[in-house]
């Protein structure tokens, strides 16, 4: 009974440090260069980072003592930022994407704002206006590892992008019906439609 109750405590030992090994929490702060994303280094770092002010500057909130200050920041010496509750974005061409799946194939959403919306305390669309509007629904984009080229995730642009390298994928792409959507969520992976699509297709 002992050596049954010490094997089935190591057991959920070693599934808790599992579970634990999954979680990886990115710092949150301003992103330099896709290199520092990866290894974890913001800077600055912070406890919060929000975009945009009413100057379209990224703002990140830093410790400063018992209180914190804002250090606002140019956008364009950034490849993106990671806000307080762990949701990463990155700048391109004067667009900002929702980093969802940083694989060789990475994933990204936007979501366009209607006249009116306030984002962050700043009427973006209309400004001065009191009015509140509504995100539209997400489009989604890829690119090849995190300092590609952002394309809409169409099967016309990932043909364009994998025809020659990974043919495999771009037919598995090519033959999804007409129900199914390269952006559908699998809860069981954890991953998109595309993602799964990408990893059955590459050796």
């Amino acid at each position: 009974m002992n050596s049954f109750r010490l094997l089935f405590l190591a057991s959920l030992s070693v599934l808790a440090e599992s579970a634990v090994a999954q979680v990886v929490t990115v710092p949150p702060g301003a992103y330099r260069t896709a290199v520092a994303y990866r290894h974890r280094r913001p800077q600055p770092a912070g406890v919060e980072a929000s975009y945009p002010d009413k100057r379209g500057q990224l703002v990140v909130t830093v410790p400063n003592g018992p209180r914190t200050q804002k250090i606002r920041l140019a956008t364009d010496s950034l490849w993106g930022y990671v806000t307080g509750k762990g949701r990463t974005h990155r700048f391109y061409r004067g667009g900002e994407y929702q980093l969802e799946t940083s694989d060789t194939l990475a994933i990204y959403s936007s979501s366009d704002i209607q006249p009116g919306t306030e984002r962050n305390g700043t009427n973006v669309a209309t400004p001065g206006a009191s009015a509140m509007g509504q995100y539209t629904a997400p489009r989604y984009y890829f690119s090849v590892g995190l300092t590609g080229l952002i394309f809409p995730l169409t099967p016309r642009y990932l043909r364009e992008m994998y025809e020659a390298s990974n043919p495999a994928f771009v037919k598995a792409v090519t033959d999804l019906g007409f129900s199914q959507s390269l952006s559908d969520f699998n809860s069981k992976t954890g991953r998109y439609r595309v993602s799964d699509l990408y990893r059955q297709s590459t050796p």
